[in-house]
């Protein structure tokens, strides 16, 4: 059995929401994550939890509405929320928007 690379993304699907009719992909980095719980309080649908490692894990990945509210107050820049197709969706807020690979 191969041990993941700890530098590796921990990358969970989510279903369609209620809210939002697109899949979504949370991204944690957990190299990145140091543990400070952030984005777990400021997430409104509680969709991340501390675990035993003291790192963010995704826990309800089908409750996620993409707010950003984790992404965006990630002192590490540890979380990226993005579609399934691996494109990250237009913040509301900032209108970051990170091409698909081959967008010119």
């Amino acid at each position: 059995m191969s041990e993941k690379s700890s530098d590796e993304p921990i990358a969970v699907e989510t279903g369609p929401t209620e809210e939002k009719s697109k899949e979504t992909t949370i991204h944690i980095f957990p190299e990145w994550c140091k543990g400070c719980g952030i984005c777990v309080a400021f997430c409104p649908k509680q969709v991340l939890v501390m675990g035993k490692d003291q790192k963010a894990h995704v826990a309800h990945p089908e409750k996620c509405i993409r707010c950003f509210l984790c992404a965006r107050r990630c002192p590490d820049l540890a979380i990226t929320v993005m579609e399934s197709n691996g494109r990250r969706e237009d913040d509301p807020d900032t209108g970051v928007r990170v091409e698909e690979e081959g967008d010119s």
